[in-house]
């Protein structure tokens, strides 16, 4: 017959964790009682096998305070040289020995990150020995010490995970990301490039890496696009999604969007790119695919991860849902307070609700881990625009030029706040004509100088500027941009023709709509001009405000409709129904 422990075992070995832990919690409660009932070596096992199926569980914060005790009793036994300190194998299920004290360590470490104690889970790791580490335990401890400004500790051990695991893409993406070079980061899995099935993209894909670190978005898609042309990767996922992702960054979002779709066709269920994906689908006015996008369902939600909450929270905020949008996004915070993209959006939401104080505290703290991205400035910049903090505004949009470089949309960004200042104003005209030499059909800086020369009177410029650049790209805002021009002037034709070619290109342009009415009028009288210009120029400052990054019509910043509760109810309302009540549950 069967002794208790030996029962425990049998469960544990089957993996029936949740009943594991309760004949262990017996156990050890009968062992209080009468210390014969167990061995040393055995209350030791039983304290393992008790913290492991609390692990299992998911029940950190008890595992976390089990495996101590099996820790203090492995350090008491060790100490004593008890005969029955050695494991035997019958004891050990699996290859892994759950009851050395790196094993233990490890997963103490482990609990301690689900309780977001970093900085204890650090301290316990380095108590290791250097010879003690597994590759496990060096990689653990490397994104911890990453994550927390120990960038020479995190340095050392990534490198230690890649003499064992040359392969091991994060250890060589953190190297990259802390400064270490290409050249040297290559040495070090000289071997694993060199194998047969490697050779032909490992180099390369390290360079890639090194110039998405060094912001050199152009040179890494060139790199990657070689790759997927050239070699056995053209069908990798996660390629396709690095590809998308610079392009994001790049500030290039309708080769983004199309590249990110195509990977999310691919792997419908990878979180990778998803966020980017989102945000790309709202601006692109895809609230429909958005929507199909998140599947809520109240029983996968320990399955939801921080992108998921973002992409619900993205949804909700896209249809002006803005105090359940907040919520969302705070998970999404709260599950990874890395996450740029959820800290803008959620800087966003704040901000529609006008809270701007705590909107700005959460660009802020994006940007002391992110310092480079551009839609955290992006996001400043906006928000004092709209608080009237037009001076600040620009120191903001100063500081990103010096730290991002000169690109058309910093240019742009920082023409933005000129604009209130007329004496200012040429300023922001230079900044525009400069934007559109590195860049020429760079639609934000064509829209902000195009009211520029409005404001200024110079028709004849304008109707140039317009006129060029519809014939570069198919925009449905350049052309309502012109018809309005061209009716103001009285050609009434013209007017018509670009506010048909604009409905053509999108049909639910509301301007163009409007617009194509206003000429009937106009060719019955005069006296709707002014009003007419008055509309222009609102319309024009809405979108040199709204729409100053968008490089293109298929990705406008989507506009918040403001219609009734009714109209706005999707047919998905019911399930958000069922997963809010899950949740406060």
């Amino acid at each position: 017959m069967k002794t208790l422990f030996e029962q425990l075992k049998t469960l544990f070995d089957y993996e029936l964790y949740s009943n594991a832990a309760t004949l262990a919690n017996l156990i050890i409660s009968i062992y209080d009682t009468n210390r014969a009932t167990l061995s040393p070596q055995e209350h030791f096992g039983t304290l393992v096998y008790y913290a492991e199926s609390l692990f299992h569980e998911r029940r950190f914060r008890e595992a976390e305070t089990i495996y101590r005790q099996a820790l203090q009793l492995k350090r008491l036994l060790t100490k004593n040289k008890s005969p029955n300190c050695k494991t035997t194998a019958g004891s050990v299920p699996g290859p892994v020995d759950l009851q050395s004290e790196v094993e233990l360590k490890y997963k103490t470490a482990r609990c301690l990150i689900e309780m977001k104690c970093y900085r204890d889970a650090i301290v316990l790791l380095q108590s290791l020995a250097l010879k003690q580490r597994t590759p496990k335990v060096n990689m653990l401890l490397s994104k911890l010490c990453h994550n927390h400004g120990h960038e020479r500790s995190a340095i050392g051990t990534y490198k230690e995970v890649l003499k064992e695991c040359p392969l091991a893409f994060e250890a060589i993406e953190g190297l990259l990301t802390l400064g270490v070079k290409g050249i040297e980061v290559n040495s070090m899995i000289v071997d694993a490039t060199m194998a047969p099935q490697c050779s032909e993209w490992m180099s390369s894909w390290i360079k890639a890496h090194a110039n998405i670190q060094a912001r050199k978005y152009t040179e890494a898609i060139q790199t990657l696009r070689s790759i997927e042309a050239n070699t056995c990767l053209r069908n990798y996922h996660q390629l396709l999604v690095l590809i998308g992702e610079c392009y994001y960054h790049n500030g290039d979002y309708e080769q983004a969007y199309i590249t990110l779709k195509r990977a999310h066709a691919m792997q419908p269920q990878s979180k990778n790119g998803l966020q980017i994906l989102a945000l790309l689908m709202a601006k692109n006015k895809k609230i429909a695919e958005l929507e199909k996008l998140i599947t809520p369902s109240p029983s996968l939600l320990n399955e939801y991860t921080s992108e998921m909450w973002y992409v619900m929270g993205q949804y909700l905020f896209a249809t002006g849902k803005y105090e359940k949008a907040v919520y969302f996004v705070q998970k999404a915070c709260f599950q990874n307070s890395r996450n740029v993209e959820a800290l803008v959006l959620k800087a966003e939401v704040l901000f529609q609700v006008k809270k701007y104080q705590q909107g700005i505290a959460h660009l802020r703290y994006g940007q002391q881990f992110a310092p480079y991205r551009y839609e955290i400035h992006k996001a400043l910049v906006d928000n004092y625009l709209n608080m009237g903090r037009n001076r600040e505004a620009q120191l903001q949009a100063l500081k990103a030029v010096k730290m991002l470089g000169e690109s058309a949309r910093m240019l742009v960004l920082l023409a933005r706040t000129y604009m209130k200042d007329e004496a200012a104003r040429p300023k922001a005209k230079a900044l525009c004509l400069k934007a559109l030499e590195m860049s020429e059909n760079f639609l934000p800086a064509v829209y902000l100088l195009s009211e520029i020369y409005l404001r200024e009177n110079d028709i004849s410029t304008r109707m140039k500027l317009l006129k060029k650049h519809v014939m570069l790209s198919k925009n449905s805002k350049l052309h309502v941009m012109l018809a309005e021009t061209l009716n103001n002037e009285k050609d009434h034709s013209g007017a018509l023709e670009h506010y048909s070619i604009a409905l053509n290109l999108d049909p639910s342009n509301r301007v163009a709509m409007s617009g194509l009415l206003m000429v009937g009028q106009n060719k019955g009288g005069t006296s709707s001009s002014a009003s007419n210009a008055g509309a222009s120029s609102s319309y024009l400052e809405s979108m040199a405000e709204d729409g100053s990054d968008v490089p293109d019509n298929p990705l406008e910043m989507i506009e918040i409709r403001t219609t009734g509760a009714n109209e706005m109810e999707s047919e998905s309302d019911a399930m958000w129904s069922d997963l809010e009540i899950e949740i406060n549950q």
